[in-house]
């Protein structure tokens, strides 16, 4: 029964890593509308065949270089006098580039020259034809004035994949309509056309952009890797929010709904407020998760004695399961009625060493995507950890490790793959065959590996847990030593 189990939660941890790429799945699709490519020109005329791109014909990476920026607030704004419009946006660092791009683009316009105009928290677009594009920052309310008003289609912002896989599980477009969000990754848009819609965006990791709550019309328009959001109104004034991703800041307007915490979402809002309240208490988010690790342990506690109890009693008729297995060795009929027998008389519930783990998967799931998109666990300390929302690098190597592929050498993860050595050597008993043990000592090791590269948040939540776990196992054998 012992190996069953760490075959059980060996599969777990297979599901729950093909879940973060897969959960998607899970939740409701739009039923998106398929048209022909169609743009507004400036008579209101639609016209079938739309430009090769909405965008100007140039590599990204050579215009954000070479593109003049300014800082409003904590935005670190790069723009184009070239079509008039925000090429992208940074928050508090110029590195930290979000993928909501291009805002305020209107393609028909994207080969004109506007001058640029800085008033404090404006930035002015005009050109000589007297058309005028008004930025105005308010911390992270961002409103649009475009003038005079006309019928051509604005792209509110385009929204790119993220170069990197990790960060492109966190990306998804949305919108609001009859009191259901709805979300789509980038790369399932389609063209597609809403209307009464509340408000709709785009979101990342930890900052979103969202349309402030009103009565839009809307079109999503795809080319490759690239989501375009545009309207076709002829009112050109808008506000929407650009920031991270708190119940704080969303709040505010009404926007809170945005966060999502995947298919255990429910389950992920209940820890954050337990985070929040013990934050409030400790000031320090390190030890908040560590007290919250706590929590979690004594909520499943009486289940982890009623496994223990369980395991200890499958080890002690292992001898007896061994002959009928033998007795039994051509017959699988009678070997499985024998076997129930044998549970019966020794009143032992076969699936109770894996009761926890049903318990725990949950948990552990929505912990892993709250801990992965909490704003407030980013750039947070914690002793020798610099980032709680990074691996704790305690030191860089002059090599890469293999298979892992990074040269940091990230502590807690070896810390937990120690423990978990630790706790299968005071777990296993004499009755434990070579395959049982040799599966827990895999076990341990596979989950140094899987953590390694993981937030070292959720590295110190598992290593809490395990340590809690080792005490009571180690206390337990020493009772039991007593006793005998």
């Amino acid at each position: 029964m012992e190996k069953k189990l760490f075959q059980a939660i060996f599969y777990t941890i297979i599901f729950f890593l093909i879940y973060t790429f897969i959960g998607s799945k899970f939740f409701p699709k739009l039923n998106t509308i398929k048209k022909s490519t169609q743009i507004f020109n400036n008579d209101n005329k639609l016209q079938e065949k739309a430009p090769k791109s909405l965008l100007p014909e140039y590599r990204d990476e050579k215009v954000e270089q070479d593109l003049p920026n300014h800082m409003f607030g904590d935005l670190y704004v790069t723009y184009s006098p070239k079509g008039g419009y925000i090429k992208s946006i940074s928050i508090k660092e110029k590195n930290n580039i979000l993928p909501f791009k291009n805002i305020g683009l209107i393609p028909d316009e994207k080969d004109k020259e506007f001058t640029v105009k800085i008033e404090h928290n404006k930035l002015i677009f005009e050109n000589i034809d007297n058309e005028k594009k008004e930025f105005v920052f308010h911390g992270n309310i961002i409103n649009i004035n475009i003038t005079p008003e006309n019928n051509s289609p604005i792209i509110l912002f385009s929204n790119h994949l993220s170069p990197k896989m990790i960060d492109q599980r966190y990306q998804d477009v949305f919108y609001h309509k009859d009191n259901l969000i709805k979300r789509i990754k980038p790369k399932k848009v389609k063209e597609s056309t809403y209307e009464n819609v509340s408000f709709f965006g785009a979101r990342e990791r930890y900052y979103c952009i969202s349309s402030l709550k009103d009565n839009y019309k809307l079109n999503f328009k795809r080319e490759k890797d690239i989501v375009y959001l545009y309207f076709d109104s002829q009112e050109k004034k808008f506000s929407f929010y650009l920031g991270p991703q708190t119940e704080k800041n969303l709040k505010e307007f009404d926007l809170q709904s945005i966060i999502n915490y995947g298919f255990f979402n429910s389950i992920g809002v209940l820890m954050v407020k337990i985070l929040y309240f013990m934050h409030s208490i400790t000031k320090n988010w390190g030890i908040s998760l560590i007290l919250f690790s706590l929590f979690i342990y004594s909520i499943l506690l009486p289940f982890t004695m009623k496994s223990t109890k369980a395991m200890i009693q499958m080890q002690q008729i292992q001898p007896l399961m061994n002959d009928l297995k033998e007795k039994y060795k051509d017959n699988p009929t009678k070997l499985q009625k024998e076997t129930m027998g044998l549970y019966k008389k020794y009143k032992i519930n076969p699936l109770g060493g894996c009761l926890p783990m049903f318990f725990q998967l949950p948990i552990f799931i929505a912990l892993y995507q709250v801990l992965f998109r909490l704003y407030e666990l980013k750039g947070a300390h914690f002793l020798w950890i610099k980032d709680l929302a990074a691996p704790d690098k305690l030191f860089a190597l002059p090599f890469k490790i293999p298979l892992i592929g990074s040269s940091d050498f990230n502590l807690l993860p070896i810390i937990v793959m120690i423990i978990g050595l630790l706790q299968q050597k005071v777990t296993s008993s004499n009755t434990a065959s070579q395959d049982q043990k040799s599966m827990g000592l895999f076990f341990a090791v596979f989950i140094g590996f899987i953590f390694y590269n993981f937030p070292s948040s959720l590295v110190l939540y598992w290593f809490v847990q395990n340590l809690l776990t080792l005490i009571y196992h180690t206390r337990r054998a020493k009772i039991k030593a007593i006793q005998a």
